[in-house]
């Protein structure tokens, strides 16, 4: 989810029909600045083809035949967030932002970096501002709205995710985001409605099935949330988490063998989950199979 960086490419193709030619102009003879944008859309491709330390070094002689090309700096930044080279990145955006402080990119791109280095603060500020600068950019809304939720101002996450919405109706993790921050809000109804859109627009978006289901169960609607974890776990069958909490919804049904399966695979998948071996104890007292229950209640202690 972290890749809504754009690289653009200023070469442009003239007439109806793209054809080939040999470029025979050396580039030690062309101007600073086409020497600059020759570099430029070099660095581009090889960022394309994923060649990221090649693409740095045609920025860099870019920017060496042109050092204000603020286009040069952001992409540079972008070649340097997908190695992981955070600092540097932040850097470089700093660079295009005052060169060019009018674009969204560079601040969407800093924020990206700066989340990477853990200053959510400063992120926060500049999601901000590539929102204030391009209202329609679903991204800046839907990643800070994540940290809002992050830090529990769930309000102002709902209304970044609304704004994510509004801007791309078809933003999946903008409405699974929101189902979560709605069930954040105690807003059950409105949670479960949002998860079913998320799995609308993006059916193996399975954390929106597994929450649903979650959201069902503390609504009280143990047969759909029944449902929603037997579709997930036809699907996903190395989660313990799920299995313990079909199991305490198939407990909470009086189907308590049934329950003891469910434990009995969490465990299998997480032996040192604690909530599984107290559950499944609890289960065995239900069926009055007091010998195993003791033997799951010394595990759990254990």
């Amino acid at each position: 989810m972290r890749h809504f960086l754009f690289l653009t490419a200023t070469l442009t193709l003239a007439g109806g029909t793209a054809q080939a030619q040999v470029d025979t102009v050396r580039a030690s003879t062309l101007p600073p600045a086409q020497l600059a944008e020759k570099l430029y859309n070099s660095g581009v491709a090889k960022y394309n083809q994923k060649s990221y330390r090649a693409a740095i070094l045609d920025f860099d002689k870019a920017l060496a035949a042109k050092p204000d090309f603020a286009k040069a700096y952001y992409n540079r930044a972008t070649t340097r967030y997908e190695l992981k080279e955070y600092q540097p990145a932040v850097q470089d955006y700093d660079q295009a932002i005052q060169l060019d402080p009018a674009t969204f990119g560079p601040y969407f791109g800093r924020a990206q970096a700066k989340e990477a280095l853990n200053q959510p603060a400063e992120a926060e500020q500049d999601y901000s501002k590539a929102a204030e600068l391009k209202a329609d950019y679903a991204p800046a809304w839907y990643y800070r709205g994540a940290l809002r939720f992050e830090k529990g101002d769930f309000q102002a996450a709902k209304t970044d995710f609304d704004q994510a919405i509004k801007a791309d109706p078809a933003y999946a993790y903008a409405w699974h985001d929101r189902g979560s921050t709605q069930r954040k809000l105690n807003n059950l109804p409105a949670a479960i409605q949002d998860y079913t859109k998320a799995l609308s627009l993006q059916p193996d978006l399975l954390p929106a099935l597994l929450n649903r289901a979650a959201t069902k169960r503390r609504a009280g609607d143990l047969k759909g949330a029944l449902q929603d974890y037997n579709e997930y776990l036809s699907k996903k069958k190395d989660n313990a988490l799920a299995f313990t909490n079909r199991g305490s919804t198939r407990f909470e049904q009086g189907d308590y063998k049934g329950a003891v399966a469910d434990f009995t695979q969490a465990v299998e998948l997480d032996g040192s989950y604690a909530f599984a071996w107290n559950n499944r104890a609890a289960a065995y007292l239900k069926l009055e199979d007091f010998q195993k229950a003791n033997a799951d209640a010394t595990k759990l202690l254990a």
